[in-house]
């Protein structure tokens, strides 16, 4: 009976020119992968080429994740063959506020080996940097854009934080970090802290921690179109 491939979850860097991000395990297992599904084709063709991938570009096999799956399922039954597979998300870990779970429900299904490498997360580093409960929290992704819902929903998270002990992780689109930033001030308790992570694993990384009240007195601005994580707690 012929064994079947190794379903691989490729971290990507979160910032320009950091490969380095990614530890020499990784690398070794990218480099030995030639068949890839993808977030966007055009990032993983242009993440692999910088990582100095010694298959040239041409001679891979580069599938986009579809919302439809069927073509995923497709390029996945390679895997029965024996083929090894690369999951690549747009940047961070696959999977993790990213696309990818959908095919590794479908490799676990098949009884194929899911093997996730160590790269970076946005996510855990903002977390682990924060000085907030790092015992027990949740990521909630996006949260609403129109105003009042928004309110709502930064008000259920604070609640929820301050009963629990919970600290509560979302993004947003780096364009809209000031709108978000003007609302979570002026709707959470004075004594709630908010860390904002921005920049995170970049040189121009800066990642602050502070009340609410101590939050009043900071220039928004300087987070406009730059990818943040807000932690409350």
């Amino acid at each position: 009976m012929k064994e079947q491939g190794v379903l691989y979850l490729f971290p990507c860097p979160i910032s320009d020119n950091a490969i380095e991000t990614l530890p020499h395990q990784t690398m070794k297992a990218l480099f030995a992968t030639r068949h890839f599904l993808v977030e966007r084709a055009k990032t993983a063709r242009h993440f692999l080429k910088d990582a100095g991938h010694p298959i040239p570009i041409s001679q891979m096999i580069i599938q986009e994740i579809t919302q439809e799956g069927k073509e995923d399922i497709s390029f996945l039954e390679q895997l029965l063959e024996g083929t090894d597979i690369g999951l690549l998300s747009e940047a961070g870990c696959p999977g993790i506020a990213d696309p990818g779970s959908l095919a590794v429900q479908w490799a676990h299904k098949n009884q194929i080996r899911v093997r996730p490498m160590v790269g970076p997360s946005s996510i855990l580093l903002a977390m682990m940097a924060s000085g907030l409960n790092g015992q027990s929290f949740a990521f909630n992704g996006y949260l609403p854009n129109k105003p009042a819902e928004l309110v709502r929903e930064i008000k259920a998270l604070e609640a929820k934080a301050l009963k629990t002990g919970q600290s509560q992780i979302f993004m947003e689109a780096p364009y809209r970090n000031e709108f978000l930033l003007k609302h979570l001030i002026s709707s959470l308790q004075p004594s709630t802290r908010l860390c904002v992570a921005c920049d995170v694993n970049s040189e121009t990384e800066s990642i602050c921690q502070k009340t609410t009240a101590q939050w009043k007195e900071e220039k928004l601005g300087q987070y406009h179109r730059r990818p943040c994580i807000f932690i409350l707690g």
